[in-house]
């Protein structure tokens, strides 16, 4: 076939990834092959990231999820929406987002109760590398943390029990 990119086996793709991950010093939590799912749980610092492909596609989304607790915290933060508050609506946008990250809401039942932040890589591609995953990783908990630390800076927060 013309013009067809030769990639690599899944297999191949799958050992390859779980090689860079320990290369770069990345604890793999959990990986699951699950229905139509694959992937690893890992740990990059102190946040859990999802590294997961959907079967017959040629690519895995790394991903940063944050979840509010329900209580003031989601409450607050719907409050905002509701209120169609376009300064905080500017401020949450421009500290979730960046040239290298996906930003998305999570919604449960018509109310946002998180944010994904997700990146795109290609293992399945021979010019995938060690540094497209380290960049990836880095990228989605850059950008998290400093969208937890905007969220932090104007929800409230829970009385220490």
């Amino acid at each position: 076939m013309a013009g067809a990119v030769a990639r690599k086996e899944d297999a191949e793709a799958i050992n390859e990834l779980r090689q860079y991950l320990q290369e770069i010093d990345v604890s793999i939590v959990k990986e699951f092959d699950e229905g139509e799912f694959r992937g690893f749980w890992v740990k990059f610092g102190d946040y859990p990231i999802l590294i997961e492909n959907q079967k017959g596609k040629w690519y895995f989304i790394v991903a940063f999820q944050i979840t509010l607790p329900q209580g003031p915290e989601q409450d607050a933060l719907n409050e905002y929406y509701e209120k169609k508050d376009q300064h905080f609506i500017f401020e949450l946008t421009k500290a979730f987002t960046s040239p290298l990250t996906g930003f998305s809401r999570i919604m449960e039942n018509g109310k946002v109760v998180g944010f994904t932040l997700s990146r795109y890589i290609y293992p399945f591609y021979h010019d995938f590398c060690v540094k497209d995953l380290d960049r990836a990783l880095q990228a989605v908990v850059s950008q998290g943390a400093e969208g937890i630390a905007f969220l932090k800076t104007i929800l409230p927060t829970h009385p220490e029990p």
